[in-house]
């Protein structure tokens, strides 16, 4: 059987080749979204480190070894206000784009990241929602894309601005004494050690990472209105606060694991630093410049600094290594997802004015799967038929309709006109139906905006109230505060009106009245009805469907009496197709799961 495959991201650790390859991918996105964000943030970072540089270390020189040397106080005054001025300066256009332009344009750029990514997950076939793998990796680099596009971006400007700050105290450094040079290599020794650390470190939080998201689930539980029932009902908070507190107490072990090493390794290197190297060149230039007096005040304090920051870049550079290596771990998770190929893809053969839906020998197994979930289907809708598909849960239904709307491929052949449904451009094939889903959804818009399942345009406000009227929902709707404008739910307005679930089921349905379709999919759109308001429901869609094909899918056999023909299902086939009237004389499955169902109606009833 044909299974589509869904890519999997390859994890491990990365090539040097590789971390830059990917922070460089990621770099040209940011640049192609938007040019100007870089290269200004990549010159202000450069001249902040240049005039901290000046500030810090050359203007503190200049004036000590100008006291050394007796030069005017005149002098070293015009300089250091002359230099202050700059630096005011400086500093506002700084602030400035810190404070405005910065923050704009990155917003600009996560703005546009996450449109490029939005357009190519719309792109992406059913099964990968589906597929916990693909949502365990694709997803989550969704949700990383934005934040990652800061992390790089200060990366290679943490990166400018400690190699500007190296080269100015280095040059610095050689111009003074060449020999202090020795004292900045000592860092160097414990670069091993610091990489060990940042390793370790990395370690934990990948293994702190699982239990931060377990225990971020469980005290969403207490606060998200969708456990909110459950929640009081049942016994609930006690076993999610249970795994609460479990995780917490593996994220403590996590740490216990670690902390003795990273404390040890910690020390080591924050000891090499500052003992061997720090103290050690202090003593050589307090020894240059009260012992040998071939040291000016200025150059003995500023030395001291520079071989500081000299042995910090060379210690950090590790840790600027593994932040690299981190982005990378998340950009490939981004590539992988921008570089697949959808199965499902489109053609560029015109759709006919008309015609049938015919399944011939179709198949199809989910991924992962052990069998076939449909088997060797053959099955007609007309294009003006109204066909019911019935059977019990599990009887592969579902299926089916994500067949016929490509939101799957499968073995076999789906034509629509005699031709290949996969020959149709896929948006424009999918255009032909309007679907009511089981598990639909209300989004946090306005009535309109989910009548017609878009931005409702000027002048369709009639035709909104008109599909709400044929659905039983426009009385109740002409009760809210701004009507059909009226957002729904409380996610963005306080004010948002609540449906309950056979309101909501009818705001899914007055989408069908909303348009003219080719086909109507109603996927069991009557669970939250009760059975006056199903009938009248399926009654006021055959009238409005008169000139369309309409498909319903159903395990209540009630509807099923008005179709023009029936589909039994079981196990993913076909067992018994024809009229009510002409399954009822077979007498098979269809027949009694009927009168099983008529017989509960009736119990209920009396």
């Amino acid at each position: 059987m044909q299974k589509n495959k869904v890519h999997k991201m390859e994890t491990g650790k990365f090539s040097l080749r590789k971390i830059i390859d990917n922070n460089l991918f990621f770099l040209k996105l940011i640049h192609k979204a938007s040019p100007w964000f870089l290269s200004s943030s990549v010159v202000i970072t450069a001249v902040e480190a240049c005039v901290e540089f000046v500030s810090d270390t050359f203007m503190l020189r200049f004036a000590l070894n100008g006291i050394n040397v007796g030069r005017p106080f005149r002098t070293i005054a015009a300089v250091m206000l002359i230099w202050m001025a700059v630096r005011i300066a400086v500093a506002g256009v700084v602030s400035h784009y810190r404070q405005r332009l910065y923050p704009v344009r990155l917003t600009d750029v996560k703005q546009k990241l996450h449109t490029m990514v939005f357009q190519k997950a719309a792109e992406v076939e059913l099964e990968c929602y589906e597929n916990p793998k693909y949502y365990d990796t694709f997803v989550k680099a969704m949700g990383e894309c934005s934040g990652r596009a800061e992390e790089v971006s200060n990366a290679l400007l943490n990166v400018l601005r400690q190699g500007i700050s190296f080269l100015a105290n280095f040059a610095l450094i050689i111009f003074i004494d060449p020999v202090l040079l020795l004292f900045a290599f000592i860092p160097l020794l414990v670069i091993p050690l610091q990489s060990r650390a940042n390793r370790l470190g990395y370690q934990k939080e990948m293994e702190m990472r699982e239990e931060k998201r377990r225990k971020d689930y469980s005290r969403r539980t207490f606060y998200l209105s969708e456990y909110a029932k459950e929640m009081r009902l049942f016994n609930m908070p006690e076993l999610m606060l249970k795994r609460f507190q479990e995780s917490g107490g593996r994220i403590i072990d996590i740490i216990k694991k670690y902390g003795l090493s990273l404390a040890a390794l910690n020390y080591l290197t924050m000891e090499c630093t500052e003992m061997l190297a720090a103290l050690s060149v202090t003593i050589y230039a307090v020894w240059r410049t009260l012992g040998a007096g071939t040291m000016g005040y200025g150059d003995c304090i500023v030395v001291v600094n520079s071989i500081d920051v000299i042995a910090h870049t060379f210690t950090d550079s590790a840790g600027m290594l593994l932040k690299f290596q981190e982005n990378a771990f998340y950009i490939e998770n981004l590539r992988t997802f921008l570089d697949y190929e959808p199965t499902v893809k489109g053609g560029v053969s015109e759709l006919p004015s008309g015609g049938d839906i015919v399944l011939e020998n179709v198949s199809f197994r989910y991924d992962g799967a052990a069998e076939d979930s449909l088997k060797q289907l053959n099955m007609r809708f007309g294009e003006k038929e109204k066909v019911a598909v019935v059977g019990h849960n599990g009887a592969g239904k579902t299926t089916l309709v994500k067949l016929l709307l490509r939101l799957y491929d499968a073995q076999g052949t789906i034509t629509y006109g005699n031709t290949d449904i996969r020959k149709f451009p896929l948006g424009k094939y999918r255009d032909i139906f309007s679907v009511v889903m089981q598990d639909f959804h209300i989004f946090a818009l306005s009535v309109a905006d989910n009548v017609m399942l878009r931005r409702c345009r000027p002048g369709e406000e009639e035709r909104v109230r008109e599909a709400l009227k044929q659905s039983g929902l426009l009385e109740k709707v002409r009760t809210f505060p701004e009507e059909i404008h009226t957002f729904l739910t409380r996610e963005f307005d306080e004010k948002g009106m609540q449906l309950s679930g056979g309101e909501q089921q009818k705001l899914a349905i007055s989408h069908v009245y909303s348009g003219q379709n080719r086909f109507v999919i109603l996927d069991e759109p009557s669970s939250a009805l009760d059975p006056i308001a199903e009938y009248e429901m399926y009654e006021s869609m055959m009238k409005a469907c008169e000139n369309c094909g309409m498909i319903f899918i159903s395990h209540r056999l009630s509807s099923a009496v008005m179709a023009d023909r029936i589909y039994m299902m079981d196990g993913g086939m076909v067992i018994e197709e024809g009229t009510h009237a002409g399954l009822m004389d077979q007498n098979g499955k269809y027949a009694e799961m009927f009168r099983k169902q008529a017989q509960n109606y009736a119990e209920v009833a009396e």
